[in-house]
């Protein structure tokens, strides 16, 4: 479950700064490394679709797409690793 703890852990990040997270503002550099969490894990690492979507994410993140957009590319990268959980 650690990978999908994670993966909803980097979806807050992204959400607390698409909604302006208050006094703190939030980085692309701290989305990023929310991000990069995720991909550091072993569970994530033997998926390679979820790998995909967290890739596709980083890179979003990166070229400065709005959070909108890292977030639903999170949310598919938590998808496919349910649908990866249910195929083993």
């Amino acid at each position: 479950m650690a990978a999908a703890d994670q993966i909803r852990r980097a979806i807050a990040v992204v959400n607390a700064a698409a909604d302006g997270a208050g006094d703190e503002d939030i980085t692309p550099t701290e989305i990023a490394e929310a991000i990069r969490d995720c991909l550091e894990l072993a569970e994530t690492s033997a998926m390679p679709k979820v790998r995909k979507y967290l890739g596709e994410a980083l890179d979003a993140t990166s070229d400065g797409m709005p959070a909108d957009f890292v977030a639903m590319t999170l949310y598919a990268a938590l998808g496919a690793l349910q649908e990866g959980r249910s195929l083993h």
